[in-house]
C-alpha cells in the first residue's frame, strides 16, 4: 500500500525509536527490526494500493499547516489477520482532522482507499510493533511508558510501496 504520512520532529522521532528499542531489546516484535532508511515513526493520513505522483503538488500545498502538535494518549491495539499491532494512540485535534480531511479531498479520485483511514473512521496512531501475540502484548505494555505526551508533527511525505521510495511533500520551517 502507498501512503501519505505525517512525520515527527527530531525529539518525537527519538522518543518513538526508544519505544521500538525497548521492545527489540526485550526480544519482542518491533518496528526497530525494519532497518530501511524509509522506516520512520509516522501517522498515516491515507493509504491506497497506488497514489500517483501527480498528487504531490496538491499534497505539498497542504503542508503549510505544519507543524501540528499531537498528544499521545497511551497504547492501542489493532487486531489483524497476522497478529496484533501495538501503537501509540494520537489524540485528534481540530487542526489534525482538518488536514486529514483536506488530504482525502485532494486525493478524492484515488481508488480503493483503505477503510481504516477514511474520515470519521480514522484513528491516528504511530505503530510500535506488528505481528504480536497476546503474551507479547502483555509484556510490551509492562515495559513501555504509558504516554509520550505532546509530540510535534513536522513534515508530510508520500510512500511509494512499489518503488520503495519516499517523496518529501513539505515541512515546517519554524
Amino acid at each position: 500500500m502507498d501512503s501519505v504520512e505525517l512525520l515527527l520532529d527530531v525529539t518525537g522521532e527519538e522518543l518513538l525509536r526508544s519505544d521500538w528499542d525497548i521492545l527489540k531489546q526485550a526480544g519482542l516484535p518491533s518496528q526497530a527490526r525494519h532497518t530501511a532508511a524509509s522506516n520512520r515513526a509516522h501517522i498515516t493520513l491515507l493509504a491506497a494500493p497506488r497514489i500517483p505522483a501527480q498528487y504531490d503538488v496538491a499534497l505539498a500545498a497542504l503542508a503549510g499547516v505544519l507543524p501540528l502538535p499531537i498528544h499521545t494518549a497511551g497504547l492501542v491495539l489493532f487486531r489483524t489477520g497476522r497478529g496484533q499491532v501495538l501503537a501509540r494512540l494520537g489524540v485528534v485535534s481540530e487542526a489534525l482532522c482538518g488536514l486529514h480531511r483536506a488530504v482525502h479531498a485532494a486525493l478524492g479520485d484515488v481508488p480503493d482507499v483503505a477503510g481504516n483511514c477514511v474520515p470519521n473512521r480514522w484513528v491516528p496512531h504511530i505503530t510500535l510493533a506488528r505481528g504480536m501475540n497476546s503474551g507479547q502484548v502483555a509484556q510490551a505494555v509492562d515495559l513501555l511508558p504509558g504516554d509520550r505526551g505532546r509530540l510535534l508533527l513536522r513534515s508530510l511525505r508520500r510512500w511509494d510501496s512499489h518503488e520503495k521510495t519516499t517523496t518529501a511533500l513539505g515541512s515546517a520551517t519554524a
